[in-house]
């Protein structure tokens, strides 16, 4: 059984990680692709391959660190409790921004990633410009939906350290 100060450790740790990618991943989607449809097609698919290079080294180890944190205060939680039910849903909820950004991302952030690698020609072999522009705004809202998901797992967490 954790101490009270361990279990108040994790939730400030679960929570505040949660909430940070889910806005910083929501953030991207309302400022980042702006800028990227406000640009050549060329440059902004150059800067949106670094944006997933970095992307994919830092936000699946914030939610998985905040998944931990909210299964470790399950694990403690009393069998067969909402709260237990409540941080297991957190800890799910948080950690499904990997199986959607691999199931349902992966197919148009390969695309991009791929009509990028090839420049001008592999902008005019997608379909031309505004098929890329289409495939930009596909991700914006792919990638708010993701951090979507994280926030309300966060906030189901945060639920469950204020009933406890």
């Amino acid at each position: 059984m954790a101490t009270h100060l361990q279990t108040l450790s994790l939730q400030v740790f679960g929570i505040g990680t949660g909430f940070f990618t889910a806005g910083v991943i929501t953030a991207l989607s309302y400022s980042t692709v702006p800028i990227f449809l406000a640009h050549p097609n060329e440059v902004s698919l150059r800067h949106l391959r670094a944006l997933f290079s970095s992307g994919s080294h830092i936000f699946p180890q914030l939610a998985t660190a905040a998944s931990s944190a909210f299964s470790v205060l399950a694990y403690n939680a009393p069998t067969g409790s909402s709260l237990r039910n409540q941080y297991l849903i957190a800890a799910a909820g948080t950690i499904s921004i990997a199986p959607f950004t691999i199931f349902v991302m992966k197919p148009t952030n390969m695309t991009l990633k791929e009509i990028g690698e090839q420049g001008e020609e592999g902008i005019k072999k997608s379909g031309g410009e505004q098929k890329v522009q289409e495939l930009l705004r596909r991700f914006g809202r792919l990638n708010a939906v993701r951090g979507i998901f994280l926030a309300l797992g966060t906030a189901v967490g945060l639920k469950a350290a204020l009933s406890s």
